[in-house]
């Protein structure tokens, strides 16, 4: 009697602590593939690789984007509500080293880490952190820059691509 009491309460509750967490699987699963999606149709020619997370609980999207000798890591966390993604957003923002604020991404923005090319931003109930380099000695006048040319146009070309990819995801948070 006691185990078929067990089996009800468990039948009736575990879907009801499923269905109150704000994002399940199947939510980032959609959000991946709409930005898979847009990337194909806006960067032909990228590809994408879906990353599962260390802890395969923790409840967050990972992303690569790789074209030739380039490669950029998205991870996508979504929050209860805006006011707890601002609270987590300026948790990090706090101790980024080389931080520089950016006005025209998400609701608030950073530039962080070497030469502040990654990116982190909240947009909505969204904290995003996109990270990702170049390398330039693919670049057809790579043997003719300075050692200090050379670090110059890395940090500059990771951070206009980084950019580049948050304005993106940006855009895709923002469409229905």
């Amino acid at each position: 009697m006691n185990h078929l009491l067990l089996i009800i309460v468990a039948f009736f509750c575990i879907p009801a602590f499923t269905e109150t967490k704000p994002w399940n699987q199947t939510t980032l699963d959609a959000l991946d593939e709409k930005i898979r999606r847009d990337f194909e149709e806006t960067r032909p020619g990228w590809k994408h690789e879906r990353v599962e997370p260390i802890v395969k609980t923790e409840n967050v999207l990972i992303e690569f984007w790789s074209f030739a000798n380039r490669k950029v890591k998205v991870s996508i966390l979504p929050h209860e509500s805006a006011e707890k993604a601002h609270e987590v957003f300026k948790n990090f923002d706090r101790y980024s080293p080389n931080k520089q604020v950016l006005n025209d991404l998400g609701d608030e923005a950073i530039g962080w880490g070497y030469g502040s090319a990654d990116v982190a931003f909240r947009k909505g109930k969204f904290t995003v952190y996109i990270s990702g380099g170049v390398d330039i000695s693919a670049d057809p006048d790579f043997r003719s820059l300075s050692e200090t040319q050379r670090i110059e146009r890395e940090k500059s070309e990771a951070a206009r691509l980084n950019r580049e990819f948050a304005r993106h995801i940006v855009r895709v948070l923002d469409a229905p």
